[in-house]
């Protein structure tokens, strides 16, 4: 079963989404502004339903169980609120260990057209705004904005991302140990290998698709976006060519292969024979990882991921200033 944290737009609104269909009221909560430290940044959500159930957080526990009474308040009224934790808030006894304060907009039975479309907009991985007013409205755009913002005074815009994604090509251990461990932080994982037990281990694990591939010599049919990371991860090496080739075709904001720097320096060699272009290769990250020479296979998972994620980073910084 795949595992969820909630970090993610996506996530919290499916949640909310499924909750609707089995009748249940939801408030969907929106840090609207944060004043000096902050665990999450403005745009984060947080679903509560009526029961208390809770989807996301947006600081420490003090302010989370506090704000799921709000939030029920505001469904029981059916009215849209306004709350402010830390500085300048009325909640005296509740404090922000940062001593800063933060802002956050509850939006109660949020419209379920709407939750809906922007779930599947997220789920074509394609970006679009979520336009939250504080009169309860909620409206969703395919459009992209630079940052989660007020427009005006009356409605707050977040900026909504695909889901990081992760494109693993391998047999054995690494594979699996990579696609359990970006399973279990919530990111999309697709595996591809010619073996048909990593397949379905990995499919056990929560990968979102798993592929078979058949010949190291089959083109591979694949269009990576830039919220996608490739990883490649075999031991034999004949399989390593036209994947390459395939990702480097594509917008991955990271390619790395498994291996030594001398069999990347035969891999390169391979691919020039080939007609990839040197500019082309240099995106190729070989060895993988923030820490190489790793020989566990759960210790290289960590240090790949570690190495997507700081680069991921820079992907997310850069739609800010596009």
């Amino acid at each position: 079963m795949t595992m969820q944290n909630f970090d993610h737009p996506l996530d919290v609104l499916t949640f909310i989404h499924t909750a609707q269909l089995a009748g249940k009221k939801a408030a969907l909560v929106t840090v609207t502004e944060t004043l000096g430290g902050s665990v999450r940044a403005p745009g984060a959500l947080m679903a509560v339903l009526e029961d208390g159930t809770v989807a996301g957080y947006v600081s420490n526990g003090c302010v989370d169980g506090n704000l799921v009474f709000q939030a029920q308040e505001a469904m029981a009224r059916n009215e849209p609120a306004k709350v402010r934790y830390g500085q300048g808030s009325p909640f005296m006894d509740i404090r922000l260990p940062c001593g800063g304060a933060i802002d956050l907009l509850i939006t109660p039975n949020p419209d379920q057209d709407i939750v809906l479309k922007t779930i599947e907009i997220l789920s074509a991985r394609r970006e679009c705004q979520l336009l939250v007013g504080t009169n309860g409205s909620l409206q969703t755009s395919g459009e992209k904005t630079q940052t989660s913002h007020w427009q005006g005074q009356d409605v707050f815009i977040v900026k909504c991302l695909p889901k990081l994604q992760i494109r693993i090509a391998g047999i054995g251990a690494e594979v699996l140990a990579l696609t359990r461990l970006g399973c279990a932080s919530g990111f999309e994982v697709i595996v591809q290998s010619p073996d048909e037990n990593c397949l379905r281990q990995a499919g056990e694990f929560g990968a979102r698709q798993t592929i078979l591939l058949k010949s190291p010599h089959s083109a591979i049919d694949i269009h990576d976006d830039r919220f996608t990371a490739f990883v490649l991860m075999f031991h034999d090496h004949s399989w390593e060519t036209e994947l390459l080739r395939s990702a480097l075709a594509g917008k991955a904001f990271y390619i790395g292969a498994l291996g030594s720097r001398k069999t990347h320096a035969i891999r390169c060699d391979q691919l020039a024979d080939i007609g990839v272009e040197r500019k082309d290769m240099d995106r190729i990250k070989g060895p993988i990882g923030l820490v190489s020479s790793l020989r566990d296979a759960s210790m290289v998972a960590i240090s790949t991921l570690a190495e997507i994620i700081k680069l991921y980073s820079r992907v997310v910084k850069d739609t800010s200033t596009d």
